[in-house]
């Protein structure tokens, strides 16, 4: 493989791969830093790891066209999966399009006319398990964040036979978020009694390198899913599992238009896109796997509600910070996430310091962190109506079980009429149990009835 000057301004970039004997390395013009690696005994039995490997590779470099305006030479052939993949793609082009200030229609154009090349024309092909796999069992992606501790519970619950796999996607082994992580997952597996194994995926940074600068952002989170079923297919052949659990919750069903296009804050994790997912992994498997989420019904306040009352030993694990959080809190009090966990939290009758918060987010410095007061700056997962609407009927609700501070004060001034007002619909709207579109239809009858038990309960 011919080594490139690190300083060289790349006009094409040429991806390759080579698989080896715990994974397999990405290369883009002959740097080879972006990996995905696995534990010996998953990854050494799967079979056919090369069309794997190019699946996967092209649905993370794939958007790399548009992101650099370089042309793309891949030194393999079309994948099966590239229709999924490209349509994926296009999907979050309108939040890519919204983050970026550019107009949709001319960053679908310039997808669709990006220079790209394949070393041959393959036929389609397929990774089918050497045995059959279990409707019974499954996959259990962890994040801690509170929907993978929620689908964890009822996991446990609905008697499912599982096997947790955690992702180490951050950048830096020892940066203060790994250091939080590890300190969470130890207690999680000494308190829980679980395994945990572990899948290592730096391939994101693709999209950071200063020698192909990106001049569009936002496209390494295009296709996330597609990416996550394709590298955690070797774990559900290992186990024989049929089924990927992740944590796409009802609110990522959620969108606004953005120049004619609906636009989605993440268009891969919609149910919408699983579905056509699961058409394509169907045919590529044979039928032997797919992606689900039990958590794809309820809302985010139905989410917190159910963690606080009915698992609320999970509470102490839950960390769901988007900013660089300090040794001594995982919460970094300074973004969204933080302030919807604190909201949520409040809004169902529980105590934020169950999940480790140490601050009351309705002072008044924290204003600018809830959409409902933030009118402008927000971000694509704040710009669906929905995320106002839900945090409208949760200020009602957290005003209701006694909190104090200077937003709620703010909210009686400005929205507490309104709040009333619509309360009726509101409550309709965040506290219904919607489809299930990727719910195995074994277990939808035993987990409905777990959210109507729950919903039966005062709020």
């Amino acid at each position: 493989m011919i080594k490139n000057n690190l300083n060289e301004n790349f006009s094409e970039l040429k991806i390759s791969y080579q698989a080896d004997s715990d994974g397999f390395k990405i290369f883009v013009n002959g740097q080879g830093q972006y990996s995905v690696i696995y534990p010996g005994k998953i990854w050494r039995p799967f079979l056919k790891k090369n069309i794997l490997t190019e699946n996967f590779i092209y649905s993370r470099t794939g958007p790399l066209g548009v992101a650099t305006e370089k042309k793309l030479s891949y030194g393999m052939g079309i994948p099966s999966l590239k229709k999924i993949a490209d349509f994926g793609i296009i999907g979050d082009l309108p939040h890519v399009g919204f983050v970026n200030k550019k107009n949709v229609s001319g960053l679908v154009n310039l997808y669709k006319n990006r220079k790209i090349k394949f070393a041959k024309t393959n036929q389609a092909n397929k990774i089918v398990p050497q045995k059959q796999t279990s409707d019974n069992k499954a996959i259990l992606a962890l994040s801690f964040g509170k929907d993978s501790l929620l689908t964890y519970g009822l996991a446990k619950e609905l008697g499912i036979k599982y096997q947790l796999v955690y992702v180490n996607e951050m950048e830096g082994e020892y940066s203060i978020e790994n250091e939080h992580k590890r300190k969470i997952i130890k207690a999680f597996i000494k308190n829980e009694k679980e395994k945990i194994e572990y899948l290592e995926d730096n391939a994101d940074s693709i999209f950071y390198n200063k020698n192909w600068p990106v001049k569009i952002q936002e496209f390494d989170n295009s296709n996330g899913m597609l990416a996550f079923a394709l590298e955690f297919l070797p774990f559900a052949y290992y186990h024989r599992t049929k089924y990927l659990i992740l944590g796409n919750e009802k609110n990522l069903d959620d969108f606004w238009i953005q120049d004619g296009y609906k636009a989605y804050p993440s268009f891969d994790q919609s149910s919408g896109y699983a579905r056509k997912l699961n058409e394509e992994l169907k045919k590529f498997t044979a039928n032997n796997y797919q992606v689900a989420s039990l958590v794809e019904p309820i809302y985010n306040l139905v989410e917190m509600k159910i963690l606080y009352s009915r698992y609320p030993h999970l509470l102490k694990y839950v960390m769901s910070c988007a900013q660089e959080m300090t040794l001594n809190d995982r919460w970094c009090n300074q973004c969204p996430m933080c302030a919807k966990a604190f909201l949520y939290s409040a809004a169902v009758g529980g105590d934020p310091k169950k999940i480790g918060m140490k601050h009351n987010m309705f002072d008044k410095k924290y204003e600018q962190l809830y959409p409902l007061f933030n009118l402008k700056n927000r971000r694509a997962y704040e710009m669906p109506a929905q995320v106002e609407q839900e945090q409208l009927l949760s200020f009602l609700l957290a005003y209701r079980n006694g909190w104090h501070g200077a937003l709620i004060e703010l909210f009686k001034k400005k929205y507490l009429g309104k709040a009333i007002k619509q309360e009726k619909m509101l409550r309709q709207k965040f506290f219904k149990i919607y489809p299930m579109v990727t719910v195995p239809k074994h277990l939808q009858t035993k987990l409905l009835n777990i959210y109507q038990e729950e919903l039966n309960q005062s709020i």
